[in-house]
């Protein structure tokens, strides 16, 4: 069969111009078997150019209804940025007075000196951290040696005190040495092994010369305790540690600084993660056990800020800011159960409570409520405190 030419011309021209409508048409509407039941419009799928996104935002412009435009794309409300927590106070440790005292206009006038090893540190960060609001007053110079402890191997501070005190001119020297010194030490031609009596003799002796050479040279001095870690028979040797460090700091006549119930739990075990010094539960502890966090080293701080406070307000500088003292006050958990308060806190016209640090925490975390005292608003007993005994009745 053949067809007429002219036939053919008009079939290619309609063809052409079918394909030619179908290209301009939104690539979407093709593939799109209900596009004749949408309303009109005219907005691109996929991910539009800025140009176009700016077109789409514009109301379309209805020339007139026909089956293959498509639905206009509703975009999403844009996202609010969420408030950022509050950034952590951070202070500046210093190498030495000169440093800390460099392009300031009005140098500090106290400076705290903390040695030790790698808890004396970590110590230093936290009070740099505490200290923030006293900056331009109070600066802490650090000068710690990893591993080093009372000992004169690895660290003698013995000959390394008088220059450490020399480039700190401080008014209080905190040290912070021991959890290193768990070794043999030289006795002779043998050696006495760690916590053993001879042993505690040996190193009595050696902790009694560092500590007269600090009095001598730094007034002021606290002597901080050894801390509890992960390991269970470590711990219990720094406990005995603490005793012997205790003992011959009372001796010496200075100031022993115990943190070690700051991380421990309520039945004395090792503590990772607790209450820090905002209140709020935080992680104190890395996962070796050993190291501070910095929420650590400020709570670490705490247990010592208060000896350095008074001891800075001895030296004639001004009062140092009061620092929040979780044993005290309304914030104390104990207080909030009930527990007597101690101290300061303490009136002579208030009534105490007897309560034990374990029943407070008992009404904290088990709800069980304390023994009603006599007088109390949850005392029930009949006749009430202060009322006179009712009258006998009559004889008959």
């Amino acid at each position: 069969m053949r067809l007429n030419p002219l036939a053919l011309l008009l079939l290619a021209l309609l063809t052409g111009m079918t394909l030619a409508a179908d290209s301009a048409r939104p690539a979407f509407a093709q593939n799109d078997f209900f596009f004749f039941l949408r309303p009109p419009a005219n907005v691109p799928r996929g991910n539009p150019q800025p140009q176009q996104r700016q077109q789409q935002q514009r109301p379309p412009q209805n020339s007139g209804w026909w089956p293959f435009q498509p639905q206009p794309e509703v975009l999403p409300p844009p996202q609010q940025a969420k408030p950022q927590a509050p950034a952590e106070p951070t202070g500046v440790v210093y190498g030495s007075a000169d440093a800390a005292s460099q392009g300031k206009r009005v140098p500090p006038s106290q400076f705290v000196l903390v040695l030790g090893d790698r808890m004396a540190g970590q110590l230093a960060q936290g009070l740099a951290d505490s200290y923030v609001p006293e900056r331009q007053r109070i600066a802490i110079i650090d000068n710690t040696v990893d591993e080093s402890g009372f000992l004169p191997t690895p660290v003698d501070w013995l000959a390394r005190l008088p220059d450490a005190i020399a480039v700190a001119r401080p008014s209080v020297t905190v040290v912070a040495l021991g959890a290193d010194d768990l070794q043999p030490i030289k006795d002779g031609d043998g050696q006495a092994q760690p916590l053993t009596e001879r042993w505690s003799e040996l190193y009595g002796k050696r902790v009694d010369e560092v500590l007269a050479a600090l009095r001598e040279k730094a007034g002021r001095v606290i002597v901080v305790g050894l801390a509890p870690v992960a390991n269970g028979q470590l711990s219990d040797d720094y406990a005995k540690l603490n005793e012997i460090l205790r003992a011959r700091v009372a001796r010496a006549g200075l100031t022993f600084a115990n943190v070690w119930d700051g991380f421990v739990d309520e039945d004395g075990k090792y503590m990772a993660n607790g209450p820090a010094v905002d209140g709020q539960r935080r992680r104190l502890r890395f996962n070796d056990g050993v190291r501070f966090t910095r929420a650590g080293g400020r709570k670490l701080a705490f247990f010592v800020q208060k000896d350095i406070n008074r001891m800075l307000e001895e030296s004639g500088g001004a009062k140092a800011s009061a620092t929040p003292d979780a044993t005290s006050g309304p914030e104390r958990p104990s207080a909030l159960a009930g527990a007597p308060a101690t101290g300061r806190e303490a009136r002579p016209d208030a009534v105490q409570v007897s309560t034990s640090a374990a029943s407070a925490a008992k009404v904290l975390k088990d709800g069980v409520a304390p023994p009603p005292v006599r007088g109390r608003a949850d005392d029930f007993t009949w006749p009430p405190p202060g009322a006179e005994p009712a009258a006998a009745p009559p004889a008959r």
